[in-house]
């Protein structure tokens, strides 16, 4: 219901004449973008695609509904099967990057439709560009950590998921996956320490898993002190390593 008065509100925007600041297809966006925090998606998906029929659409309007439609149908599964989902959605990220191809979200968004179908090398490379072409981004060093340490190697991964605790010290994600990776190598301490900052983030959603995790690996480890970020862990954000050439 909260969001009833704001669909009455561009509804009447798109209908009316008089001068606005927004252009029609900017509005238009805006409701597909309403049914989408909905959860609507099949209502977006379709108010998206209309929007990208729109004759002399705006690059910036046609790059911003690509990405939002491709990233939905990576991460929503009622919008049909895994392949078919992945394949649309690799295809309007690389639309949305052809109309702005300075988006760092794009090209991170990118990196990890390729990265969930096996494509390492173009994720690595989506990943660059993302940090190439935006602010320094938790979220892509914890994607490109993940990408390291599914290609078994650890200390690159490592350099990555520090960097990305570095950049945001409540990055839950980050925590964990170092905490597996230090487990993964036989460090209980490092792993319950990392496993201990994921639990305080207000970003954790598996805070009682994490506990229980803590717990069986703590007879492992001895007395561990709980620290509050890297810094107290005696980590190192080493400079991440060069991503691959393509």
């Amino acid at each position: 219901m909260k969001y009833f008065p704001l669909f009455q509100h561009f509804q009447l925007a798109l209908i009316d004449s008089n001068p606005c600041t927004l252009s029609k297809a900017e509005i238009r966006f805006h409701i597909a973008h309403l049914y989408e925090i909905q959860k609507k998606f099949r209502a977006a998906k379709e108010a998206y695609e209309s929007i990208l029929q729109t004759d002399n659409l705006p690059a910036q309007v046609k790059a911003t509904a690509l990405q939002h439609l491709g990233w939905m149908h990576h991460t929503v599964e009622q919008l049909g099967d895994r392949g078919t989902k992945d394949s649309y959605a690799i295809q309007c990220l690389q639309k949305s990057l052809e109309a702005d191809p300075n988006s760092g979200q794009s090209w991170y968004f990118l990196g990890r439709c390729y990265s969930s179908i096996g494509k390492v090398q173009d994720a690595f490379i989506s990943y660059r560009q993302s940090i190439d072409k935006s602010e320094a981004s938790a979220d892509t060093w914890c994607s490109i950590g993940v990408l390291y340490q599914q290609q078994n190697q650890p200390m690159d991964a490592l350099q990555a998921y520090i960097c990305a605790v570095q950049l945001d010290h409540g990055h839950a994600a980050a925590w964990m996956d170092l905490g597996t990776l230090y487990e993964s190598c036989g460090q209980p301490h490092d792993a319950i320490k990392c496993y201990i900052n994921a639990t305080r983030s207000k970003a954790c959603t598996n805070t009682s898993t994490l506990t229980q995790r803590i717990k069986l690996l703590q007879p492992l480890a001895g007395d561990v002190t709980c620290p509050t970020y890297a810094g107290e862990t005696q980590m190192t954000c080493i400079p991440a390593t060069p991503l691959p050439s393509p």
